[in-house]
């Protein structure tokens, strides 16, 4: 019919986008501008150039950048000779020395097979018919791919639900609203905030916001956000006039960082255990067959189920309330695996 529209395709994850970044950066040798990014990579193409929206495409290539530097994967800037420091004429790549197998480094027959398998997968999941037509793409602007590349994945840490939607909601200056779960309390409860930044913290993301019912600033974990963020309209812009969201995020961190210093707690580690291997790194141990550990937390139950996690392997000195926490998941755990309650 005449009047029947078009479906809107999909946006695509971020790790989509990400991964079809690398692979664009993989296969240059003189290296990509962001005119050129932008008109063949997949999450960029075809968002507009002008306005709010050519502006949200700047502020998602930053973040990427940052976050595939924070992975390991070694983006690149060469300068325009003729106009040194123009972001606009530098050249971004991601050398193939970048992604060598170190020496020495060799995987039996399963291992290679399990790879294998791997990369066959990923080769043929959703990603596989845009990164293609990126390719492509960089074949008409006269770069040398290599189809192999389709079957190399980089490595992207596993996100909540939550981020893709807070993520937008922020480039986009945008207030949400969302179900909170917070530890002690019967139901969960809605949150109308404006979201300000995302910060990832003790293995954990978390949304720096602005409060809109408590009229405060406040910080979410975003393993807690039970239903998916709703929009609810535009920021007020006079609230925080010339803060970016990596200064909120700057200033969140130092947050958690002053509260890690201040929220002390005292345990002991099995020596030769695994909590020992994983929990002595943060803080001093001492020589004794029970090794007592001093560690700093931001979220008591966050700290709680982590040390539970380590079993026999923990034994909590202080403070009291963690220790009840940790006995209260372990009887929890012998609850769920036998037939009479402890």
């Amino acid at each position: 019919m005449a009047n029947e529209r078009t479906p809107r395709a999909k946006a695509p994850s971020a790790a989509e986008r990400q991964f079809s970044l690398v692979l664009a950066l993989l296969t240059t040798e003189r290296g990509l501008t962001k005119s050129d990014i932008f008109e063949t990579v997949h999450g960029y193409s075809g968002d507009g150039g002008a306005g709010s929206a050519a502006a949200a495409r700047e502020k998602r290539f930053e973040r990427d950048k940052t976050e595939l530097r924070d992975l390991g994967v070694p983006v690149e800037v060469i300068d325009d000779p003729s106009a040194p420091g123009n972001n606009q004429l530098a050249r971004y790549r991601v050398p193939r020395g970048g992604f060598s197998m170190p020496a020495g480094l060799e995987f039996d027959a399963e291992e290679t097979a399990l790879l294998a398998l791997a990369a066959q997968v990923w080769r043929e999941g959703s990603v596989s018919q845009e990164s293609r037509r990126g390719l492509m793409k960089l074949k008409a602007l006269g770069e040398t791919t290599s189809e192999d590349l389709v079957g190399v994945a980089p490595r992207l840490r596993a996100r909540d639900a939550a981020f893709e939607p807070l993520s937008t909601a922020i480039e986009e200056g945008r207030l949400v609203s969302f179900s909170y779960a917070k530890p002690g309390e019967e139901a969960a409860r809605i949150r109308r905030v404006e979201p300000l930044a995302l910060v990832f913290a003790d293995a954990n993301w978390l949304l720096v916001s602005y409060d809109l019912d408590r009229a405060s600033e406040r910080m979410f974990l975003l393993a807690r956000i039970v239903s998916t963020p709703r929009p609810l309209g535009t920021v007020d812009t006079t609230r925080y006039p010339g803060v970016t969201p990596e200064q909120h995020a700057a200033r969140a961190l130092d947050t958690l960082a002053d509260l890690a210093r201040s929220q002390r707690a005292r345990v002991e580690v099995r020596e030769g255990s695994d909590a020992e291997v994983r929990l002595r790194s943060v803080a001093s141990t001492a020589e004794t067959p029970w090794r007592e550990i001093e560690l700093g937390y931001t979220d008591v139950d966050l700290l709680a189920n982590r040390l539970a996690s380590f079993g026999a392997e923990v034994r909590v000195l202080q403070p009291d309330q963690l220790a009840r926490l940790v006995e209260a998941r372990l009887n929890e755990v012998v609850v769920d695996h036998s037939e009479v309650a402890p």
